[in-house]
């Protein structure tokens, strides 16, 4: 092992559209700081570049690290990313990224070797490799938060096509969308159009017009966009008995998809994730669970476990900083 490889830290980049979480790691993957920081993608591509630098200079520096002590970097981004070589080809969040060569600019920022994955990818190895999946060799990820995504691990590895975009599960269809039907309208026929938090909380909004959920009333009144998933699983608790139908419901389709899954994939275990899943998981996960149990070929079914994600925020931090250590 070179002199490179026996640097003591590793960091991990979680890159969103709306924050940077940045993470510093020992050898043994533990976490020895971590920085969060705000991105405004309307700001343009100079001034996320200068996000990024700023929130690995800072995490070194509380943590009290030099970049000397740094082996690898590695960084989650949402988006098409094609490897090799290390190229964003479109990130509909952070538009100014299109045919950016992410790797290549991390690389040349911070002098050390850098990774970069899609996000979901890179979210589903980290638990793979250190959280709810760990020891698993094939695995499905379905993560639902504000859109819908999903990734997968064949034979121990992140799967990624032909083209980088493996996994784009939101994008895949759970009802045919009508002749002549209008962009919205074919959305409305996705995964994503009809389990992502934008359309739960849209059905949630209307229970509220029909003055079916007083206990949703009393936190939200009538403003749609307070409906987030914690308010939601909070007025279920509190006896808001139509909007738990409305969740179930939307398990019982998002169980569909996991069917789908099983006898497409035949993996050994389905990860749940997102931050629907994290405040809503305990409605919805046994619900998913029997109907893609009643749905699926029984004999592909059978083994299929499920099971929530667990490293929550550091997924994808974790798993994109554990595939730079595997490229030193």
């Amino acid at each position: 092992m070179g002199v490179k490889n026996r640097r003591p830290y590793l960091v991990g980049l979680d890159i969103g559209g709306t924050k940077i979480l940045a993470v510093l790691l020992d050898r043994k993957f533990k976490i020895r700081g971590e920085k969060k920081m705000r991105v405004e993608p309307q700001r343009g591509q100079r001034h996320f570049f200068k996000t990024i630098r700023e929130a690995v200079e800072g995490l070194l520096e509380d943590a009290g690290v030099k970049f000397k002590q740094v082996a690898a970097l590695g960084a989650g981004c949402p988006g098409i990313v094609r490897n090799p070589p290390g190229r964003v080809d479109l990130s509909p969040n952070l538009p100014f990224l299109k045919n950016c060569l992410l790797r290549k600019e991390l690389s040349r920022m911070f002098g050390v070797p850098a990774v970069i994955e899609n996000d979901v990818n890179a979210g589903l190895y980290g638990e793979q490799q250190f959280g709810a999946a760990r020891g698993a060799r094939h695995v499905a990820g379905i993560f639902l938060g504000t859109g819908v995504g999903g990734a997968f691990i064949f034979d121990g590895k992140p799967y990624s096509g032909l083209t980088g975009a493996a996994g784009e599960i939101g994008h895949t269809y759970l009802r045919p969308p009508f002749e002549g039907s209008t962009r919205q309208q074919v959305t409305g026929a996705t995964v994503e159009g009809m389990l992502g938090r934008l359309a739960i909380s849209a059905e949630a909004g209307l229970l509220l017009m029909q003055q079916k959920a007083p206990a949703l009333f009393e936190t939200t009144g009538y403003d749609v966009k307070k409906i987030k998933s914690r308010v939601l699983a909070r007025a279920i608790q509190a006896g808001d008995t139509p909007l738990k139908e409305l969740i179930e419901s939307k398990a019982r389709l998002l169980g569909m998809v996991m069917a789908n899954m099983v006898n497409l994939l035949s993996p050994e275990l389905i990860v749940l994730g997102g931050g629907v899943i994290e405040a809503l998981g305990t409605v919805m996960i046994p619900e998913a669970r029997r109907t893609m149990k009643e749905l699926a070929m029984p004999p592909l079914v059978k083994p299929v476990r499920v099971a929530a994600a667990a490293l929550k925020d550091y997924s994808i931090a974790l798993g994109a900083a554990k595939l730079a250590e595997e490229q030193l």
